[in-house]
């Protein structure tokens, strides 16, 4: 728990507890990746420093370009995953579909397709099977 600077003085800095926290993690990254510290202090480790710069006042956070609803959050590497995923799987499905069209292996006009229900994009395909009733 941060004790020193208080954390009332700290919130003062910021508009509210979030961006105090996005300030700090910030800076305290500046500083382990060698950033120099901006006041005469020798505190165990960045986040400590990292809060003391900004209750003097010589770390304040600025106005961004973006609007409140132009923020973006980054995805996890799960979702990274699964996007990447889909993108390949759809890729393949195009490549197929050129593939096809061009061994002239489309669906012959003869055949009337059947009534298509509205495709989902939930990772599935519907197979239409035709059942031999001759015995």
């Amino acid at each position: 728990m941060l004790v020193d600077p208080p954390m009332e003085q700290l919130l003062d800095k910021a508009t509210c507890a979030y961006e105090l926290a996005v300030l700090v993690s910030k800076r305290a990254s500046q500083l382990v990746d060698g950033a120099q510290p901006m006041i005469p202090d020798s505190a165990a480790n960045a986040v400590s420093l990292a809060c003391r710069e900004i209750a003097q006042g010589k770390v304040v956070c600025v106005e961004g370009v973006l609007k409140k609803n132009e923020y973006k959050v980054p995805l996890t590497k799960e979702a990274r995953e699964a996007a990447a995923a889909e993108r390949r799987a759809k890729e393949a499905q195009e490549s197929y579909r050129r593939a096809a069209a061009e061994a002239d292996v489309v669906t012959t006009e003869e055949e009337a397709p059947a009534e298509e229900a509205p495709a989902a994009d939930d990772g599935f395909v519907v197979v239409e099977v035709e059942e031999n009733t001759a015995e």
